[in-house]
């Protein structure tokens, strides 16, 4: 439309032989009727078929959804025009009847307007909350014609997201109590440990801090070296005294092990947790000696089964020298 804008003169004899723009004109009008055409395929209530129907039925949601982009699409005469003027040239039986649909411009803005509000929206369910950060990565790409825009859609879930982008997405997949973190082998100061790591966004948690990593999946945890720290402020702090606040916790825990009536072992089924303040901790397995009271509570509880815990626990928010004020610190 601005290409067409900046070749059309005031002679209308003179734009009609202009090939340039007679071009750019027929450009125009095919790339319309193609919006028209792709909308009402999206539209169809087909099984097996690549559309929003379907792909509602595949989730479970987004009915609503896309029970109005289909009204909104047959209210418009999308499909109409479709049938009558593009696709499959039905003409009416009646000569009264016959004539163009026209379908202004801001419509066409609002069908695809609707249509990529539907597909963000089933990516968010798909994706997770990554789709809100990857979208905007593949908005900048828009004007860079060197693939088809098919083959840039698929490359959003993979679309570099920066470390910070990286974690927020990390805080939000454990909000939504995702698999986010699982158990892997690092090697810290020549020594083998195990540490809780996302290998699809490339974290891994030391010392209760995330740490994000340039580039992901992550791969492995190998010679990372800690500084070792300064002997004058290690002897300090060990004479310093730790500042505690009781904390309420509450994780769902899964049975790991059971012996008999007698001890029953939980691990928790998100070893990272976040608390209230926004730290993360990692917590650890419990075991039971059961008591009558106990073997009560947990009833019948094998192997596998899950169980929520409430818990209070002793948080270190400082430390405190002696005589001296209070060290902010872990």
């Amino acid at each position: 439309m601005g290409k067409a804008q900046e070749l059309t003169t005031d002679d209308i004899g003179k734009d009609m032989a202009n090939p340039e723009l007679a071009f750019v004109s027929i450009l125009r009008s095919k790339l319309a009727d193609e919006i028209v055409a792709r909308l009402p395929e999206l539209a169809e209530p087909k099984i097996g078929r690549l559309s929003f129907h379907f792909a509602a039925e595949k989730l479970g949601k987004l009915r609503r959804d896309v029970d109005a982009f289909r009204s909104f699409i047959k209210r418009e005469k999308f499909e109409q025009k479709r049938n009558q003027e593009i696709s499959h040239k039905e003409l009416p039986e009646q000569w009264a009847k016959h004539g163009p649909i026209h379908i202004p411009y801001r419509t066409l803005l609002r069908g695809v307007g609707h249509a990529l509000r539907l597909m963000k929206k089933i990516d968010r369910i798909v994706l997770g909350p990554s789709a809100k950060y990857a979208w905007p990565e593949a908005r900048k790409k828009r004007y860079k014609l060197m693939a088809p825009s098919s083959a840039a859609y698929m490359l959003i879930p993979y679309m570099n997201l920066s470390p910070e982008i990286r974690q927020k997405v990390i805080l939000e997949e454990m909000a939504e109590g995702r698999q986010v973190w699982s158990d892997m082998p690092a090697t810290i100061n020549g020594k083998t440990v195990i540490v809780s790591a996302c290998r699809e966004w490339g974290a891994f948690l030391l010392g209760g801090r995330m740490i994000v990593l340039p580039h992901y999946p992550l791969q492995s945890v190998n010679d990372i070296q800690i500084p070792s720290p300064d002997p004058a402020a290690a002897a300090v702090l060990a004479q310093a005294e730790p500042i505690t606040e009781q904390k309420e916790i509450t994780a769902k825990y899964r049975v790991t092990k059971k012996d008999g009536d007698r001890r029953m072992s939980f691990e928790p089924i998100q070893r990272v947790h976040r608390m209230d303040t926004g730290e993360l901790t990692e917590l650890v397995d419990i075991h039971f000696n059961l008591n009558d009271k106990l073997r009560q509570d947990f009833g019948g509880m094998g192997v596998g089964d899950e169980k929520e815990f409430s818990m209070t626990v002793q948080v270190i928010t400082g430390f405190r020298l002696p005589q001296s004020t209070p060290i902010d610190g872990a």
